[in-house]
């Protein structure tokens, strides 16, 4: 949990569905950081910016 009561570990935004089976039940996990699992599936991913696309 963010210090501010959101549900974002670390500042960042909350994934809006599983990018594996849609569903939009996500929770924060503690391993690895930044990870979040999915009540519906039980996979636990990432979302991370590699960078930004030139032109």
């Amino acid at each position: 949990m963010s210090a501010d009561g959101g549900a974002a570990p670390e500042g960042r935004m909350v994934p809006f569905y599983c990018p594996y089976c849609g569903d939009e039940e996500l929770v924060p996990e503690a391993e690895p950081a930044g990870a979040w699992k999915c009540t519906a599936c039980l996979r636990v991913f990432t979302v991370r910016l590699v960078g930004l696309a030139s032109g």
